[in-house]
């Protein structure tokens, strides 16, 4: 008796560190070697002993429609027991098991949910399925023609704070939150595993990790080996990616679709493309017609470069098309002052709202930017138009193209509308994590 009255004082004494330190040492089931303090923490998290949070009356509908977030004004108290990042349940006001899933306190977002079933454990095991789970969506894409996609988009994949991307062999991923980041150790293996993939860069550079609490980081391999550039292929188009610097993780995933559903509004047109990164849609555009032009314009001397080089990638000839590295603004106004004309202008320009606050002129930026583009669209063009603004929704992104279009006394004639492509799950519950909407539209 006395030794389990012993046993029982070192498992309460380790609580904390066992649900903070969630590491392979807290989940492995393997105690050989282990002091009897380290063999109580496995005994703890294996046992789904996870310290508990207390929602107010009636704030668990978000959570039973599998809403993956928590704010910290539902919570009735903050928990106990429980340091920044570490695992918790959730409990119904009544005490009813909602959700499991890691807390901040630092954060709006309280807890972010990784599991709404009691008995599933946040370990490796946990991990793999995951994995094998994304991996499987994935499998709409022939590897022959496509071999560079999102593998893991967060809460669309129910691991929200993680972004994995896939290039040719090679993965890059970003963790934006604090409790990802203290799981981070229990993905890497089968993630490695389960991909065969021969290198893992983690991208930790947003400046978003420091309202979590965490560090900016430069890039660093945390698996395998990880080369300076990677090629691939997309829709059968070939591109050159920078992983280590390349703008996002290296490479527009999210467009992959839209560029293919320019082709047939290219053919033997003249196509303007701002903000036109590496090239993308204009490759595509150009590839799709040999008569067909392209003026590809970035701020990004670099990015023109590496978007003549996926001309000639791709067996097309630079020479016979533009590339200026210029302001999109400024190129676009010299355009109109110029009197310029083309088929066909796309506008794919970056987020101009990070926040809520930025709203009002982020949405003045998109219509001087939109009016602009129809100045330099002939009559019954094609403007293929973005935002990737969160806070920026697709009814507002249709009210910026049909204000825009009345201040010239042009009609809008709305062809086709897309948000994220297949690789970009969304969680139906959670509309806010729409960031991306674009629409081709004819202006007359």
């Amino acid at each position: 008796m006395l030794l389990v009255s012993l046993l029982i004082s070192l498992v309460l004494s380790e609580l904390p560190k066992a649900t903070y330190d969630a590491s392979p040492l807290q989940v492995c089931d393997n105690s050989e070697g282990k002091s009897i303090t380290e063999r109580a923490s496995v005994l703890i998290v294996s046992s789904v002993q996870y310290p508990t949070a207390s929602l107010k009356p009636h704030r668990e509908e978000s959570l039973l429609s599998r809403h993956l977030w928590i704010f910290s004004g539902a919570l009735q108290q903050p928990p106990r027991w429980i340091e920044p990042g570490g695992l918790v349940d959730v409990k119904s006001a009544t005490g009813q098991f909602v959700a499991r899933g890691y807390y901040n306190p630092r954060t709006d977002i309280a807890i972010r949910i990784l599991t709404h079933e009691s008995a599933e454990i946040i370990d490796s095991d946990f991990f793999r399925k995951r994995v094998r789970d994304a991996m499987r969506l994935r499998e709409v894409f022939e590897p022959q023609s496509t071999n560079a996609y999102r593998l893991i988009h967060s809460e669309g994949d129910g691991l929200p704070g993680l972004v994995i991307d896939c290039y040719a062999d090679v993965l890059v991923a970003q963790v934006h939150t604090l409790g990802m980041e203290r799981l981070l150790p229990l993905l890497i293996e089968p993630l490695m595993e389960e991909t065969g993939a021969r290198g893992l860069l983690l991208r930790n550079e947003s400046q978003s990790r420091r309202r979590e609490g965490l560090e900016v980081e430069e890039p660093r391999v945390i698996a395998g080996e990880v080369p300076q550039q990677v090629e691939i292929v997309e829709n059968g188009v070939r591109f050159i990616v920078d992983p280590w610097r390349g703008q996002k993780t290296g490479f527009f995933l999210d467009q992959r679709d839209k560029r293919e559903a320019l082709r047939k509004y290219a053919r033997d047109g003249r196509v303007l493309n701002c903000f036109c990164y590496s090239g993308g849609f204009s490759v595509y555009a150009a590839l799709s017609d040999e008569r067909t032009r392209t003026v590809s314009v970035d701020v990004s001397a670099p990015a023109i470069e590496a978007a003549r080089q996926h001309f000639s990638l791709n067996g097309l000839d630079p020479k016979q098309h533009e590339f200026q590295t210029d302001d999109v603004f400024a190129y676009l106004e010299q355009a109109v002052e110029r009197g310029e004309q083309f088929d066909v202008v796309v506008l794919d320009p970056p987020a101009f709202a990070k926040n809520q606050g930025a709203r009002t002129q982020a949405l003045k930026a998109y219509r001087r930017l939109n009016t602009l583009g129809m100045q330099v669209l002939r009559p019954g063009g094609i403007l293929l138009t973005c935002s990737c603004s969160g806070v920026i929704g697709m009814d507002d992104l249709l009210g910026v193209v049909s204000n825009s279009a009345q201040r010239q006394k042009r009609s809008v004639q709305l062809l086709e509308s897309y948000t994220h492509g297949v690789d970009h799950p969304t969680n139906l519950a959670m509309p806010e994590t729409n960031y991306l909407k674009t629409i081709f539209c004819r202006v007359l």
